[in-house]
């Protein structure tokens, strides 16, 4: 009897969602203290892209070790993934994250972990037009619209709607690479492995951002045994969160698998309080977090209407 693949199981694909969004969300605030701990300046922003490069080539080279002794196809890149591989590399890694470092240190940790899920919402709405297995039914629009009023939620105060293009201007245009990226892993899916597809991903777009931030006057300075243990944590997290949230594409529809992504908003506030000593008791917060796992459930909701 053929054994059934690992993710092709939903209990598995949901248990591995709630672990890597856990990864991811505590990843929030351990990007602002790695910049702190080498000492980068809020307004640097070339510096910010340049630590951002060598995570994710230190992130590539993990994920490619273990795609190594793991994978079933080796290493080698036919002309087709060479293509995909070289797109997802500069969209999810080198234009995504140069802005998550510029937008992470203008925010607190805890907004911009709600303000990035955005894209979740965007993947639902638009992934019908893109892939066959996606449909979009009532319950996933009411989902995406009570999903979305918790976005909005988190950005308000007692004085009103709070909004700067340096900062939350910034993430919106991570959104729009976060879904791109999104989709490009779901059609590179039936071709390449996940672990590959993000290793050489990381790999490539964590070199490019490196040579282009470091060309353009972004530098380190200060290096200590925290900092580099964070950048190292960070670069962990980003191997095996993006590996572990690819795989299921492969045998779910890329709608059912990133609203999973949305549990990032609820570990990324909880992450903030803990390490940065944001405050998230603010009844706004409370309202987010509430409304966003409502969407959850209904975006993931089995009736189809």
């Amino acid at each position: 009897m053929k054994r059934q693949p690992f993710f092709s199981v939903r209990r598995n694909m949901v248990l591995s969602a709630v672990f890597y969004t856990f990864l991811w969300g505590s990843a929030f605030p351990l990007v602002k203290i790695c910049m702190e701990c080498f000492q980068i300046d809020a307004t640097d922003n070339m510096s910010k892209c340049l630590l951002a490069g060598i995570r994710f080539t230190i992130a590539g080279i993990l994920t490619l070790i273990f795609h190594r002794f793991f994978g079933t196809d080796g290493l080698k890149l036919d002309r087709k993934q060479l293509r995909y591989v070289t797109i997802y590399g500069l969209v999810a890694t080198s234009m995504q994250y140069a802005l998550t470092y510029i937008a992470l240190s203008r925010m607190d940790g805890s907004k911009g972990a709600v303000w990035d899920q955005l894209g979740v919402f965007i993947i639902v709405l638009t992934g019908g037009l893109v892939f066959r297995d996606e449909k979009l039914g009532l319950y996933k629009l009411l989902g995406c619209a009570i999903g979305f009023i918790g976005v909005l939620a988190i950005n308000t105060s007692s004085v009103g709607f709070s909004f700067s293009l340096a900062g939350e201007g910034v993430m919106l245009l991570v959104v729009v690479c976060q879904t791109l990226s999104f989709f490009l892993a779901k059609g590179s899916s039936s071709i390449m492995a996940a672990s590959k597809m993000v290793g050489y991903g990381q790999l490539f777009g964590g070199v490019a951002l490196t040579i282009v931030a470091f060309t353009f006057g972004g530098h380190i300075t200060t290096v200590n045994p925290l900092a580099v243990v964070t950048l190292i944590g960070l670069a962990m997290i980003s191997a095996v969160a993006y590996t572990l949230s690819l795989m299921p594409l492969k045998y779910f529809p890329v709608s059912e698998v990133s609203a999973f992504n949305l549990l990032i908003t609820v570990f990324g506030v909880v992450m903030s309080a803990a390490l940065l000593g944001d405050n998230i008791f603010r009844w706004n917060y409370l309202i987010s977090l509430v409304l966003i796992s409502f969407g959850i459930l209904l975006i993931n909701s089995t009736g189809k209407k």
